[in-house]
């Protein structure tokens, strides 16, 4: 009974071996490429972590550089509009002060009003003129901010003369200086925009 035990022990330890020895190069192998499999997660991990970085890198600066592009046209949007305004209520500040003051106490008190009107509208105008100017300035560079100060001073000498009372200081020659720097400010926000001509040439 002993013997028949240490038979089959000493069987069943054989066998253990040649199992081992038989299977021993593809337990080797398969170990390995478990190793490769993880080394590889590991990597992939790594490097969807990098692209992430790098993606969340080029959205910050996309996001910078549109959103410096959204100041620079507001900006330039904004001294266009005060531009046009400042413009007409120039017009209408010369109107109203090139009128003559009547002898009737009633109709004087019109004229007074609407010149009195006509210069608080300019003021207004011109105080929002000047910050749209010193904002596109500060934002935008270059040449338009230029050609925006120049405008401001001579429409300001020329509102300063006709309110004192030099209505024929604003001639067609100061209108036809006006016009000129108006058309460079035009010139310089459409490039500022990198607004087109019909033939596709930036001017």
């Amino acid at each position: 009974m002993n013997f028949l035990y240490f038979l089959n022990s000493l069987s069943l330890v054989i066998l253990i071996l040649l199992i081992v020895n038989v299977f021993k190069p593809f337990i080797g192998s398969y170990s390995a490429k478990k190793g490769e499999n993880l080394a590889t997660k590991e990597d992939i991990a790594q490097l969807t972590k990098i692209a992430e970085g790098i993606r969340a890198e080029i959205s910050d600066k996309y996001w910078d550089r549109q959103k410096q592009w959204e100041m620079r046209r507001d900006a330039v949007y904004d001294a266009w509009g005060a531009l046009c305004e400042l413009g007409i209520i120039l017009i209408k500040l010369r109107t109203a002060f090139s009128l003559a003051i009547p002898d009737s106490e009633d109709l004087k008190n019109s004229v007074l009003s609407f010149r009195y009107n006509a210069a608080a509208q300019f003021d207004a105008c011109y105080v929002k003129y000047s910050h749209a100017k010193d904002l596109a300035d500060m934002v935008v560079g270059k040449e338009l901010p230029k050609h925006l100060a120049a405008y401001f001073q001579s429409v300001g000498i020329i509102a300063n003369k006709i309110i004192n009372g030099d209505t024929e200081y604003f001639t067609s020659e100061r209108m036809k200086e006006l016009a000129g720097i108006y058309k460079e400010i035009l010139q310089e926000a459409r490039k500022e925009l990198n607004i087109k001509n019909s033939d596709d040439v930036v001017i």
